[in-house]
């Protein structure tokens, strides 16, 4: 096929131009402004709709559609466009989508809402399977589905009024943890990792995490706290509610980790009693610090012990009071009542006690159909395993599987008396399982308190499920986010909005593997958002809802996790310890990546396009990428743009410097067609890309940013990614893309961004080092105080000198160093937020020099020395650079560096200032710049 097949709007720079438009809006996204309806329940890594809106009419438009026009289509103008249906009538009628990996539905809805003609959207799982049809499918049912939903909604709730009476008495929920018998004095202690319940501040202060020893102060709308008293053998949980203690509304405080100051008076705040990191855990009696660590840790050994006695009760191997002595055991702390953010805190009583306990008994009447018995995965991606959580039913405590058994049961009945065929039968049920599955995930032993936003973190809070103290258990009718209750009512808030989005469109809902996906013709446009290496075990972590889901709407998979491990494409090397074959491996998934990649060459029309959304920055995955797309599958890639797809506030972000809040969304193209030389594609790269960048320049069109480097990542990619065949890479296969990458694809972008600086600005800047350090300040934003921080990603993504900078290098040079225990990788720069000159005087060069010494490594150290000439001494500076001259040979580089951050370094950057005194004429520079 000619590659001069008609471009559209997606490849081409004027869209490019707009995406940092779309970038804004898609980050309100993925913060306060999120879509109602995914608040019915969480889903990982779901894409913003105005990323997914944008993105796929873009594929399927032409290059010249007036830009005016497809802002007012896609409502860019709006705040939040995803709260409006497009303005759209019937250009995308003729066309077919697909979405393989469509997850929980963000491209197949905004397509359906373009109104393009046929949408498909596939997916592997069940669970994703059954949310998919309630996103896309059954909305069709309009006023008369909400209005029933809202009906048997009711019914529900009503039915189950007796039993939460019975099982929660006035209480809204329970505060509890696990409890460790002593090894030293015999008592049960509990184990809390912090005693901190409420601390929100005011809705004008910022809620920021804070370290051990920040103070964070402002106007506190609710501080409380847990106190742990022994006295005589006995332990006492007391609360402390300073709200009510000094009947404050709001309290103006100081707050750290362990104290809180108000009105110059403090409050101790306990330290918590264990840390499973360290496997570190103390008697709150005697003080006793817990023996062992790893998996031989005391207290890991005793939950382990629990465990083992509690599916042994369930079996009647052993009495209550036999599993009442276990090692360790569940316990209360404390009981609430009220709503999230005026919760009431008592102290648990006698009865509370007896109560827990007794349930037990009770649970053993219960249908054993209703409680989830499978297997957790029994390998590592699922944490809770070590501690012999081996059991889903495991991570509940008796009262919410007697319950939540009882819920099941109630639906159950319900269906036969919903009136309806059996899809709409069905429809009515998904949705009240959706409310009833966004409930378990906020009230099970994996929860843990929250205290500065939500109270209550969920379960699923990360990527994988993770032991927690301090679980958080809440009544299914209490008023609080997360019970079945008001669960119910997000699901109702979200229908609502999903029937604003009811179009023409034809909509394909398949559960099927995407490499065994039929399909009557083929597509036209394939958008999605494919698998990113080992970002999330989707069978695994899913299977937290599926055993519940599976006893209401059945599938005949005993778990996901046994059925679809092998069929699922990702990295988990503990995966083969039960299936083998080097199941989970890099290799199985590139495998697997590229036979999908093959697939949707197949599924394809010859002149359709391939969007994937891909949010991952290891070379590794990056590899795996091309690997499947370009060398297998023959795909060329055309343009790539960045967009935030995550959310920078989760609990799951990790602090890296190269976007994993953005995706990299990639245009691909069949095909790849004939062969080049390695090094002669290397030039034609540097030459186009980086003419661009200095055109870009020129135009005062270029801004600077990681999102800049994706852009340029993305036309360098679109030049070698053109040739089916390049000569001249190292090996074979996976062998050969490495090469490409590690040693071509990353240092010609740095390489291009650098010339086309070059080119623009009329300097020449080429040590390997100066290149880095002028990269890490353009493309990563300044940190509001101190330095830029960097990981070994952004050391790949930025190096310029095919593979043979690392840490060491850069160490011993001079520009960057390594902090601290986690060896974080600093920049060597002037701290932001400081002095200049004093910053400047801090760095090693300038100290340097101060004492004599003019040994300079590299001309990056020579420039901070003219910096803090140029401002410490000015009239001096002209006579320093002519000594220098005579001392090094780095100061016309030097004096490079300063002429590219007088022009596009950020105006909130401290080095700013100095740079633009370096290169201005009225300083007389100019001159001696060329020698």
């Amino acid at each position: 096929m000619s590659q001069n097949t008609e471009r559209r709007l997606i490849e081409s720079d004027t869209f490019g131009n707009l995406v940092p438009e779309i970038d804004k809006k898609a980050a309100k996204e993925k913060g306060p402004g999120r879509p109602v309806y995914w608040e019915m329940i969480f889903w990982w890594t779901r894409k913003p709709l105005i990323s997914a809106r944008a993105f796929t009419a873009a594929a399927l438009l032409p290059e010249n559609y007036p830009l005016d026009k497809f802002k007012r289509m896609i409502r860019l103008s709006e705040n939040l466009p995803h709260k409006y249906q497009p303005v759209v009538n019937s250009e995308f009628k003729s066309f077919t989508i697909l979405d393989p990996f469509a997850g929980f539905g963000s491209i197949p809805l905004e397509a359906k809402r373009l109104k393009v003609g046929k949408v498909i959207a596939s997916e592997l799982l069940p669970t994703a399977y059954v949310f998919l049809k309630a996103i896309l499918e059954y909305p069709k049912y309009g006023i008369k589905l909400l209005d029933d939903l809202k009906k048997y909604g009711k019914e529900l709730i009503k039915s189950i009024e007796d039993d939460v009476k019975e099982l929660y008495g006035e209480s809204s929920g329970f505060v509890g943890t696990w409890e460790v018998k002593c090894p030293h004095c015999g008592n049960y202690t509990p184990l809390v990792n912090q005693w901190w319940l409420l601390a929100l501040k005011g809705s004008e202060d910022e809620e920021e995490g804070e370290s051990e020893e920040e103070v964070k102060s402002g106007n506190f709308k609710r501080l409380v706290f847990m106190k742990p008293e022994v006295n005589g053998g006995q332990l006492r949980i007391e609360v402390i509610d300073l709200n009510k203690e000094l009947n404050r509304k709001t309290i103006p405080a100081k707050k750290t980790k362990d104290r809180v100051i108000i009105d110059g008076k403090e409050y101790r705040v306990p330290e918590g009693n264990v840390n499973a990191k360290k496997s570190y855990a103390k008697c709150l009696f005697c003080n006793t610090t817990f023996p062992g660590k790893g998996d031989k840790w005391y207290v890991r050994e005793a939950i382990k012990d629990w465990n083992e006695m509690y599916e042994k009760y369930l079996n009647g191997e052993i009495s209550l009071e036999e599993l009442q002595n276990a090692k360790a055991r569940p316990t209360l702390l404390v009981k609430f009542k009220g709503e999230e953010k005026d919760l009431k805190f008592e102290e648990i009583n006698k009865h509370d006690v007896e109560k827990f306990w007794n349930l037990l008994r009770k649970l053993k009447e219960v249908n054993v159909e209703n409680i989830p018995i499978e297997s957790v995965t029994p390998y590592g991606t699922i944490r809770v395993v070590t501690w012999g959580m081996n059991r889903f039913y495991k991570l509940f405590n008796a009262r919410q599987l007697i319950i939540f058994s009882k819920i099941i049961a109630k639906l159950n009945e319900l269906r036969e008396r919903i009136k309806g065929d059996e899809e709409y039968k069905e429809a009515i049920i998904t949705y009240l399982t959706i409310g009833f599955l966004n409930h378990i995930r906020r009230n099970c032993f994996l929860t843990l308190v929250e205290p500065t936003r939500t109270f209550l973190a969920h379960a699923l809070s990360f990527r994988r499920f993770a032991f927690t103290w301090n679980w958080v258990e809440i009544s299914p009718l209490a008023n609080i986010i997360g019970s079945l209750s008001r669960s119910l009512d997000h699901v109702v808030e979200g229908l609502e909005y999903l029937m604003q989005t009811n179009t023409d469109s034809k909509i394909e809902i398949i559960n099927s593997d995407v490499n065994e996906l039929t399909l009557s013709d083929k597509v036209d446009v394939i958008v999605t958002d494919p698998p990113y290496a080992d970002d999330v075990p989707y069978p695994e972590v899913s299977d937290f809802y599926y055993v519940w889901l599976k006893r209401i709407i059945p599938f005949p998979y005993k778990t996901q996790w046994e059925e679809f491990v092998p069929r699922d494409i990702g990295v988990d090397e503990e995966r083969s310890k039960v299936f083998g074959d080097d199941i989970g491996s890099y290799e199985y998934f590139r495998n697997k990546l590229a036979q999908t990649f093959n697939k949707l060459a197949e599924i394809l029309k010859d002149d359709g396009l391939l969007i994937t959304f891909y949010n991952h920055t290891s070379s590794d995955a990056w590899v795996s990428l091309l690997y499947a797309g370009w060398y297998v599958s023959k795909f060329r890639i055309t343009t790539t743009h960045a967009i935030t797809t995550e959310d920078e506030t989760r609990i799951t972000a990790r602090a890296t410097t190269i976007s994993l809040d953005k995706s990299i969304v990639i245009v691909w193209r069949k095909r790849a067609e004939g062969s080049k030389l390695i090094h002669e594609i290397r030039k034609e790269a540097i030459s186009k890309v980086s003419d661009w960048v200095s055109n870009m320049l020129s135009n005062q069109k270029l801004k600077l940013s990681t999102d800049t480097y994706i852009e340029v990542l993305g036309k360098v990619l679109s030049v070698f990614t053109q040739y089916e065949k390049i000569l001249g890479l190292r090996g074979e296969g996976i062998d050969a893309v490495e090469d490409l990458v590690t040693n071509y694809v990353f240092p010609t972008t740095a390489q291009a961004i650098i010339e086309g600086l070059s080119k623009g600005i009329g300097v020449r800047i080429l040590d390997p080092y100066t290149v880095y350090y002028v990269l890490v300040k353009l493309l990563i934003p300044p940190s509001t105080k101190g330095v830029r921080k960097l990981d070994n990603n952004t050391l790949t993504f930025l190096n310029i000198s095919s593979g043979s900078l690392d840490v060491k290098d850069l160490q011993s040079k001079g520009v960057i160093r390594v902090e601290g225990k986690n060896n974080t990788i600093a920049l060597v720069e002037p701290e932001q937020n400081k002095d200049i000159i004093a910053a400047l005087e801090q760095l090693p060069e300038v100290k340097m020099v101060l004492q004599g010494n003019y040994n300079f490594s590299n001309p990056v150290q020579v420039f901070h020395y003219l910096e803090y000439v140029s401002l410490k001494y000015s009239d001096k500076l002209k006579d320093e650079i002519e000594k220098l001259r005579e001392r090094t040979r780095f100061v016309d580089e030097a004096l490079g560096i300063a002429k590219v951050f007088a022009r596009v370094l950020p105006d909130n950057d401290i080095e700013k200032e100095p740079s633009k005194r370096l290169s201005g004429d009225k300083l007389g520079i100019e001159r001696w710049f060329n020698g």
